[in-house]
């Protein structure tokens, strides 16, 4: 496994979850381990992608939603690429292609290798205040636009969830953000269950008019 960096334990914060950071996919099960709650595997920017949903924006694109076990998801992917794709001379496959590769590593993670899976265009600043999912593992990946953020442990106030970021981030200049095209692995804070999820949020886009183009994958 090749790690950009892994984020210690300290001894003042022996259960302080980490972040994994990679240019590996293949390590992605580690994210499941009791001390981790990130995994993001670092990648190149497809040109080819980019391309394709460039001029898939000059269209309105509705947003797909659907949950799948793995068997049925190259289906279910075709069934809705239809309301993307407008015949416009560029050729989506690398797209569809990458999301279906991506989604069915994920749903692999699953006992019940299933999910819900979202594509979408986002113009607003939804969730732009830092919390956790309520889902134990959520793959996110950006296509287009900014990324999503999120803290390390060391600038996270968790008494402070649920009110201001101001109250939240105890040091602004450790946000870091998934660019896009990585691939995160985020880990929820489920009920029941003593692991701390990871803090995240969306980035602000609308002052600025900006799109995001995201899938998302819930299990």
């Amino acid at each position: 496994m090749n790690l950009l960096k892994t984020l210690p334990f300290t001894s003042s914060q022996s259960q302080a979850p980490i972040q994994l950071i990679s240019t590996s996919w293949s390590e992605r099960s580690r994210v499941l381990e009791k001390g981790v709650n990130l995994y993001c595997w670092k990648r190149e920017v497809n040109h080819d992608i980019s391309e394709y949903l460039e001029q898939c924006l000059k269209h309105e694109l509705p947003n797909i939603s659907f949950f799948a076990q793995e068997e049925d998801l190259a289906s279910k992917l075709q069934e809705n690429r239809t309301g993307w794709d407008h015949h416009h001379g560029v050729s989506g496959d690398p797209f569809w292609e990458d999301v279906y590769h991506l989604t069915k590593d994920f749903l692999g993670l699953s006992p019940n290798r299933s999910g819900t899976v979202f594509l979408k265009v986002i113009d607003n600043n939804a969730c732009t205040k830092f919390h956790t999912d309520g889902d134990s593992l959520r793959m996110f990946v950006t296509y287009y636009g900014k990324g999503t953020e999120w803290l390390p442990e060391k600038a996270v106030n968790r008494k402070g969830l649920g009110k201001r970021n101001q109250l939240i981030v105890k040091d602004p200049t450790q946000i870091q953000r998934l660019e896009s095209f990585d691939v995160g692995i985020l880990k929820g804070q489920v009920p029941g269950s003593n692991a701390k999820g990871i803090v995240h949020r969306s980035p602000e886009i609308k002052s600025a008019g900006e799109k995001r183009i995201i899938l998302r994958v819930d299990i």
